[in-house]
């Protein structure tokens, strides 16, 4: 009768564990939704002040609207030299990658913190366990499915917490390829606007010297 009611736990206990893996190993749930790139990492200008009238705006549109007015901020004024543009442009890039790359680092130390915190926590339930069952004299047969269990229990989670890692690392690698596309576009975008600008700055350049050459011309 003993040995049919731990064959019975231990039914309930893999039903249980297979149900929790479906979850425990995703690091992301599969319902959830998000946009490619992170909005704090795009190459906006502050517009904080337009706050109240944007509201109504949908979320994807204000981005690429600020995004717009950056890019046409930068290419409004003749006065600053093509290298004083790019420079700014660099300087914020760097930015976002600045902030992208402390982001992740903070999310992985956060992960591994946890990750070891229910590691040590299932270790420790499973040795309460053991010091519990052994505290009286077991049958043979009772004690091997007893350690049987509980190697599978250990197994399931290790397999549980390699899913979840690699379901993470993967997550990380996904948003970085995204990063690191936005960005290699928003480069693109830069580069042909900047070509413009400066030929527009040149002959600006060129058309002020002008008069300067025919004045000493005539003289």
């Amino acid at each position: 009768m003993r040995l049919i009611f731990i064959f019975l736990f231990s039914l309930a206990i893999s039903a249980c564990t297979s149900t929790e893996s479906k979850t425990s190993n995703q690091y992301r749930s599969a319902d959830e939704t998000r946009p490619s790139v992170d909005p704090k990492y795009s190459l906006t200008a502050d517009r904080e002040a337009f706050a109240e009238i944007r509201e109504q705006v949908p979320a994807e549109k204000k981005i690429e609207n600020d995004e717009l007015a950056y890019m046409t901020g930068l290419f409004s004024d003749l006065q600053k030299s093509p290298s004083q543009i790019r420079t700014q442009f660099d300087t914020l890039v760097r930015k976002k990658r600045s902030q992208f790359d402390k982001d992740i680092t903070k999310e992985r130390e956060n992960f591994n913190k946890e990750e070891r915190k229910k590691r040590e926590a299932f270790l420790k339930e499973q040795k309460q366990e053991r010091d519990s069952f052994n505290r009286s004299k077991q049958a043979r047969d009772v004690k091997n499915e007893f350690y049987k269990e509980q190697d599978q229990k250990r197994s399931a989670y290790f397999a549980d917490e390699r899913d979840r890692r690699n379901d993470f690392e993967s997550d990380v690698r996904e948003r970085r390829k995204s990063f690191d596309d936005y960005i290699r576009q928003k480069n693109t975008e830069f580069n042909q606007e900047h070509r413009s600008y400066n030929q527009k700055y040149q002959e600006l350049q060129k058309a002020r010297k002008t008069p300067a050459t025919v004045l000493e011309s005539g003289e």
